[in-house]
């Protein structure tokens, strides 16, 4: 650690998250901080609906900045304004809706950090028996497991620190990406660079955000149409290998062409159906997380083909 600056700068981009973001903050500033650390809270308002507003963590213990946006530029950009506004030598990515599970969690990323750890994650939890709750943790789990196989790549923005100069080194998020795969494309390029990758699956957070497949599948929607092109022209050699390649038009036109025309008039009613199976809980856990799963890839389909 040769900069003198040891401070952690955390972003928290948000965007009519304000439900969540107090229980957020609450868990950054009980925060255990390593003797020599300090820490500096970055939240950038991304125009959200109703302008977030924090001034009840405004205290003299509390080192915490607004960014306000005027309107809503996206994740990349919110989070790019939060990290270069400061001058910390690591940057903590945080989304607003996960609160940290205990008070260790930047203590234990920052020792891997001072063992040479130069991109380090943490994990995610959603609590309860809901079945979006155990989805998330199935997904986590399997992002843990891929990480261990070497697919550093994998894992969430929800939760990471990134030494600011190599994330400088990479220009930050890139901000082309409208929604969807900015986080894979930056952890990609900053593996590219050389970095050591580590996963902290003990900095866990909780994920309070409340999951519907219809917004889910609508950021998925989004991710196939807006994103998907931007990362196969940056990607190519690691998007073919990803499973998104395989609900893809541009990879198999003729059979998904086919696809997507004969599932158009039913694809939205549809999710409808299976959101309302999800919530009254009208098939077993395993079934459902079958039919999400081609849900999800049926829904990006439709996005490619809608590029």
């Amino acid at each position: 650690m040769k900069n003198m600056n040891k401070t952690v700068d955390v972003v928290i981009p948000v965007y009519n998250d304000n439900p969540y973001l107090a229980e957020t903050l609450c868990s950054i500033f009980s925060q255990k901080i390593p003797s020599g650390w300090a820490l500096q809270v970055y939240v950038v308002d991304d125009g959200s609906e109703e302008p977030v507003g924090i001034s009840d963590f405004l205290t003299d213990k509390n080192s915490l900045t607004l960014v306000r946006l005027n309107e809503n530029q996206g994740v990349s950009v919110a989070r790019n304004k939060g990290a270069f506004a400061g001058v910390g030598e690591v940057i903590l990515f945080l989304d607003a809706d996960c609160a940290m599970a205990h008070q260790d969690v930047i203590a234990l990323m920052l020792e891997k950090y001072g063992n040479g750890i130069e991109l380090c994650f943490g994990q995610i939890h959603a609590g309860g028996d809901s079945f979006w709750a155990k989805y998330q943790n199935c997904v986590a789990k399997k992002r843990a497991e891929d990480f261990v196989r070497g697919g550093s790549s994998s894992m969430t923005s929800q939760i990471f620190i990134v030494q600011r100069a190599a994330f400088s080194a990479v220009g930050g998020f890139d901000e082309a990406y409208h929604f969807g795969f900015e986080d894979r494309d930056l952890f990609i390029s900053l593996i590219k660079r050389g970095v050591s990758v580590a996963l902290a699956e003990e900095a866990l957070v909780n994920h309070n955000d409340q999951l519907s497949l219809m917004s889910v599948t609508k950021k998925i929607f989004r991710g196939g149409k807006e994103s998907s092109g931007r990362f196969i022209e940056k990607h190519p050699e690691y998007y073919e290998n990803m499973d998104y390649c395989k609900a893809d038009i541009r990879y198999s036109r003729v059979k998904l062409t086919l696809l997507a025309v004969m599932t158009k008039p039913m694809l939205w009613p549809v999710i409808r159906v299976i959101d309302l199976a999800i919530r009254r809980k009208l098939l077993p856990f395993c079934v459902l997380k079958c039919i999400v799963r081609y849900a999800s890839g049926l829904v990006y389909l439709h996005g490619t083909y809608n590029t």
